[in-house]
Formats: C-alpha cells, sequence, structure tokens
C-alpha cells in the first residue's frame, strides 16, 4: 500500500504544482499583454494560496481503545521498526491529534494546547494562529527512539474534580477513574499538532486521530468545522466489544450525518479480529465467527458488506516491522491500504472543481476575449489604411473625423453608463451592510444576554432557536437582495454590450447560494450537538459559554468570510467592464495617433500596415497560446472514473 498510496499522492501533488505552474504563466501572459491589473492579481495569488494548503485529510474516529493508534502506525510508520505514536495497552491518545508537515515553518515540532484552554472561548483556530498558547516539544525525527519518548506526552492525563471536569466540557459519565476523592480523570493536553517530515505528510496528506466519544462531544468545532473538510472518515470498531451504546452514539450523532451531508463513502474498520482467534478451533470456524460478526455489524448500522473491513491493526505492524508474511496476512490489512490508496483522492473532485477550475476557466476566457477585441479593431484599422492609395488626403481628413466621432460617441456613452454603474454600487453596498459586523455583533450580544438570564433548559433551546431564526432571516434578505444585483449586473452588462457594441462574457453572479450554504450547515450541525451540548453540562453558563465558542463563533467567522466574498465580487464584476473601456479607449487614441502621423507622411502607410500585420500577428499568437493554456487547463481536470475514483494526472 505504502508505493501505491505514495504515488497518488505524489500524483496529487505533481497535479497542484503543475496547476500552480499553469497560473505562473497566465500571470506572465497577462503582463506581456497589458491585461494585468489588480482584479487578476487577487484572485492568482488567492488560487496559489488555495493549492499550497490543501491537505488531503483522512480521519480516524471511534471509541477509546478502538486501535485507532495502533492502526495509523501500522499503516504509516511501520518502517521506523517500532510505534511512533503511543497505542501500546495502557498508553493510547487522549486528545484530538493532528499529523501533516507545516511547509510554512518547514521544521518538525510537537505543540501540546493545554485543556484549560476550553475555559475561554478563543476557538482552536484562532489558537491555530498564535503559537504562544501552545506548549511545543522539539521532534527529534532522526531518531525514533527520541521522537516516540516525545509523542508519549499526548497520552497525559491528571486528576481533577467533577466540577472542575464538568467546567471544561467533559461528560462525566465517559470518563473513568473516579476516585474516593470523588475525582475523575481527564486529559492534560486539549488538542495536538505533529508536523512530521514523513514522505507522505510533505506530499499533502493529514492524518487525524480522534480520542473517543467525549473528545468529539466536548470539541464542536471538531465536528463542526474540522470533521466536514476530511476526504475519507474511518470509524473503527472492536471485534471483542462489538458495537458499544457509545459507539453507536459516536456512529448515528457524528459519522452518518457527515456521510449523508457531505456524500463521504462511509467504510467501518472492524479491528482486532486476531481476539477471535482460539488455538483450538480450526479456520474454517474462526472465519465463520468473523463473518457472523461482519454481517451484525452491517445489520446494526445498516451497511453493506462491502463497507466492513475486518482486519488486525496490531498483526498488521508486527507483521510489517518483523517482515513476517504469515502474520501480515492474517492482519488482512490488504483490503484496506487498496481502499485508502483508490479512494482517499475521490472527494477533492467538486472541491476543486467549484473552488479553483471554475474560476480560473473564466479568467482565461476573460482574457482570450480581451485580446479578441483588440486583435479585431486592429483588423478594422488594417483595412482602413488599405483603402488609402496615392495622396488621397480627403480619404484620411474622413478618418479623422470618423475616430473623432468614435471619441466622442465613448465619451457621452461613457457618461450615460455611470449612472447604471453608481447604482451596482449602491446595491453592492446595501449587500454588504445585511451582513456587517456591526449587524451581527447586535445580534450576538443581544442573544448572549438572553441565554444568559435564561431560567430553564427550555429558555436555552427557545433562545438559541431564535438566534438561528434572525441568522435565517438575515439569509433570505441577502437572497433576496442578490436577485436583484443580479438583475442590474445583467441589465449592466447589456447596456455594454448595446451602447459600445462590445460582446461581454457572461457576468458572474453574487456568490448568495455558497454564502448560504455555509451559514445553513453551520446551523444545521449545531442543532444536532445543542441537545448534547447543554445536556453535558448542570451549569447553564458553561453551556452558554461553549455554544458560542463554537457555533456562535462560526457563524462570525462565516459572516466575515461571507464581506470578503462580496468586496471581492464587487470588484471582479466590474473588472470586465473597465478592460473593455480602457481597450477601447486606448484604440482610438492610438488609431488618432496614427492618423496625424499619415498626414504628415503617405509613405507611412505602406510601413503602418506592415506594422499593423505583425501586431495581429502576434496577437493571434498570444491568443492561441492562451487557449492552448485553457485545453491544459481542462487536462488537468480531475476526472471521476465509473468506480467514483478520482485521477489528479493529467488526461490524454
Amino acid at each position: 500500500m505504502a508505493n501505491e498510496l505514495f504515488n497518488n499522492i505524489n500524483a496529487f501533488d505533481q497535479w497542484k504544482n503543475d496547476v500552480n505552474n499553469l497560473l505562473v504563466r497566465l500571470k506572465i501572459w497577462l503582463k506581456r499583454n497589458q491585461f494585468f491589473d489588480q482584479n487578476f492579481e487577487n484572485q492568482i495569488d488567492t488560487f496559489q494560496d488555495f493549492l499550497k494548503q490543501e491537505y488531503l485529510t483522512l480521519a480516524f474516529v471511534g471509541e477509546f481503545s478502538r486501535g485507532k493508534t495502533e492502526l495509523i502506525n501500522a499503516l504509516f510508520f511501520s518502517e521506523y521498526g517500532q510505534r511512533i505514536l503511543p497505542s501500546e495497552a495502557g498508553r493510547t491518545t487522549m486528545c484530538p491529534t493532528e499529523l501533516f508537515y507545516d511547509k510554512k515553518e518547514n521544521r518538525p515540532y510537537l505543540r501540546l494546547l493545554p485543556i484549560e484552554s476550553r475555559m475561554k472561548p478563543t476557538t482552536l483556530s484562532e489558537y491555530r494562529e498564535n503559537p504562544s498558547h501552545w506548549r511545543e516539544i522539539p521532534l527529534l525525527t532522526g531518531s525514533a527512539l527520541e521522537m516516540t519518548q516525545s509523542l508519549k506526552m499526548i497520552t497525559e492525563t491528571k486528576k481533577v474534580g467533577k466540577d472542575i471536569a464538568k467546567k471544561l466540557g467533559f461528560d462525566l459519565t465517559l470518563l473513568e477513574h473516579n476516585d474516593e476523592k470523588g475525582q475523575v480523570e481527564i486529559p492534560v493536553w486539549r488538542h495536538a499538532l505533529v508536523s512530521f517530515p514523513h514522505d507522505l505528510l510533505i506530499k499533502g496528506l493529514r492524518i487525524i486521530d480522534t480520542p473517543g466519544l467525549n473528545a468529539l462531544g466536548s470539541e464542536p468545532e471538531l465536528t463542526l468545522k474540522v470533521l466536514p473538510q476530511v476526504q475519507a472518515i474511518l470509524f473503527l470498531l472492536g471485534a471483542d466489544t462489538g458495537i458499544t451504546a457509545s459507539d453507536m452514539k459516536i456512529w448515528q450523532d457524528y459519522i452518518q450525518p457527515l456521510a449523508d451531508e457531505n456524500g463521504l463513502d462511509t467504510f467501518v474498520v472492524l479491528n482486532k479480529i486476531d481476539t477471535l482467534e482460539d488455538e483450538l478451533s480450526e479456520t474454517a470456524s474462526i472465519e465463520n465467527n468473523l463473518s457472523k460478526v461482519i454481517k451484525n455489524t452491517c445489520s446494526q448500522l445498516n451497511l453493506n458488506l462491502n463497507q466492513v473491513i475486518p482486519i488486525s491493526a496490531k498483526k498488521a505492524l508486527i507483521g510489517k516491522v518483523r517482515n513476517d508474511a504469515q502474520q501480515l496476512s492474517k492482519s488482512k490489512i490488504d483490503k484496506l491500504e487498496h481502499y485508502l490508496a483508490t479512494n482517499l483522492l475521490s472527494h477533492k473532485k467538486q472541491l476543486v472543481v467549484d473552488s479553483l477550475f471554475t474560476h480560473t476557466e473564466n479568467m482565461i476566457s476573460q482574457a482570450i476575449h480581451m485580446a479578441t477585441q483588440k486583435s479585431e479593431a486592429m483588423f478594422l484599422q488594417r483595412k482602413q489604411f488599405e483603402q488609402i492609395t496615392g495622396d488621397n488626403t480627403s480619404k484620411i481628413e474622413e478618418m479623422v473625423e470618423e475616430n473623432k466621432a468614435s471619441m466622442s460617441k465613448y465619451e457621452h456613452q461613457l457618461v450615460a453608463i455611470k449612472p447604471s454603474q453608481r447604482l451596482l454600487e449602491r446595491q453592492s453596498k446595501i449587500l454588504l451592510d445585511i451582513v456587517a459586523s456591526e449587524t451581527i455583533s447586535k445580534l450576538v450580544d443581544q442573544t448572549i444576554k438572553q441565554l444568559v438570564n435564561s431560567k430553564t433548559t427550555v429558555a436555552l433551546f427557545r433562545h438559541m432557536n431564535e438566534f438561528y431564526d434572525a441568522v435565517e432571516k438575515i439569509i433570505s434578505e441577502l437572497n433576496h437582495e442578490a436577485e436583484l444585483t443580479n438583475k442590474m449586473t445583467i441589465s449592466l452588462y447589456q447596456k455594454f454590450n448595446d451602447d459600445f457594441g462590445l460582446n461581454l462574457l457572461e457576468p458572474k453572479y453574487v456568490p448568495a447560494r455558497r454564502i448560504t450554504n455555509d451559514l445553513r450547515n453551520i446551523i444545521k450541525h449545531s442543532k444536532r450537538l445543542e441537545n448534547n451540548l447543554i445536556t453535558a453540562f448542570t451549569e447553564q453558563s458553561i453551556a452558554v459559554s461553549r455554544f458560542f465558542s463554537g457555533t456562535v463563533t462560526d457563524l462570525v467567522s462565516s459572516f466575515k468570510q461571507a464581506r470578503k466574498s462580496l468586496r471581492i465580487w464587487t470588484q471582479n464584476v466590474l473588472s470586465p467592464l473597465s478592460h473593455q473601456l480602457k481597450i477601447q479607449k486606448s484604440s482610438i487614441s492610438e488609431y488618432e495617433s496614427e492618423l496625424d502621423a499619415l498626414k504628415q507622411s503617405r509613405s507611412f502607410v505602406g510601413g503602418k500596415i506592415k506594422g499593423l500585420n505583425r501586431l495581429i500577428d502576434d496577437l493571434e499568437y498570444e491568443i492561441e497560446n492562451a487557449n492552448n493554456m485553457k485545453v491544459e487547463l481542462y487536462r488537468f481536470k480531475p476526472e471521476v472514473s465509473s468506480s467514483n475514483v478520482v485521477s489528479f494526472t493529467r488526461s490524454a
């Protein structure tokens, strides 16, 4: 699997580099042809940042002691000859752990966020941006032993009173080791970030290890933001325990809804099948018992047989470390490895197409359109020059007057179009006012007061729902105004086409649908989680704090992103118009200079025609280059096979 998965992830990395190189060439092309402006620069920079930051993310989800960390060791780190992540008996991952390679800092490290950070409303996303809140541990990757010792810190626990555990967001029924002092054992750390220069991680793989139901239930951001962004989730069960009540809760509350909403393939890894082995039983009997466990799992989770993959992570790790083919065969790890190698990339397609390809294609099309308009103007000039023969002074004067009339008409139409432009700008301001930070802050402050003053859980739910209703009202108003704005945009583009004789591309529409989907998805996830959130606490103030550090913070962040998207749209929607006007004015002005030169010397006509021929040839060559970039972009576009597997290699 290592080779198969590495080859696929390497292809993804190479694909990102190829697309980035295409964007670089597009930027050079735009500058060379004098079409480059701030709008194009912002778009290309955004796309390049997207490519740099994009990961392929694989999440391991399940209750404690299901073998998630052991499986990660077996799949990715067996070449070190020992367990890299702590997964031996009595030592397991106690906090959500992310393994990746930080290309920005370009160095290995272990960062640990203290569990006490849950007392503050600051989100994990905000903490990520400020390393000073984390404890950083050197990660000596040259020594497997040293690295293993450092990573054992993610297993650390401590005992605290039950009241403190509640304030930190833990469900006491899911904690163990109640002692005679009434204390419970909790993780020392809230979250761990491991930057590790493993080949697969360097190429863009990110691995998330979650430590059980208590982590999922007490970290809204983990379930609201992190898991919905992954490309594959492996849900681990234990063949020795069967499906417990907490396993079923994770499945019903977190995994199944994510699969339904995001279209992820749902696969269950039935680990620890080695516990079904009995030295006194025959192989056929053992396989029969395993078959029964698989069928029972499928029945309880309503899955097909091919969606449950039985393995022994322990035998897989031992088999790989000791190069023991028999142990490796018994582990049945090969089916899971093949699944990961062939399916991990499959759910990148829509994200990549929506976030990158459509906009890049539009950019290239716009560039080709502008170059074509410029070329057509040169063809017209050449035709007019070719009509000049001998001492045709009257023809030149006629051309001068026609050009003056064109400039006069251009300036008149430019004035006439200004009211429509100002109307669209005012409408854009209306859109921004709807999602203004002041509006959102006022709503949040009002909701905080209502929740803090709530006397019962029923009142808490009511005020939360009132908050959701208020957000929905904002969404509806935004969609209504966006529809009006789109109609104005179409009208403005049509007026440009009619008045200036242009053939503009179809305008970009307000991204209201994407903004709406983002906001409604946050609310949908929150409504699913809020019951668990509130019932997990006895103190309402803690529930309110957790609600706002998760749901409300995400909504505020989403509104901030909406404002940014709307500002970018406002700049972009008028950009093609400005470009066309610039090209048209430049063409008229240059033509005026050429006609003035013709008045002084008739011999200039032949030279000018030759010059225009060269310019037309050059521009046709540039248009061909741009069309080739568009064709190349299509070749880079991910394609889905009949088995729903995406290929990131070039298509023929």
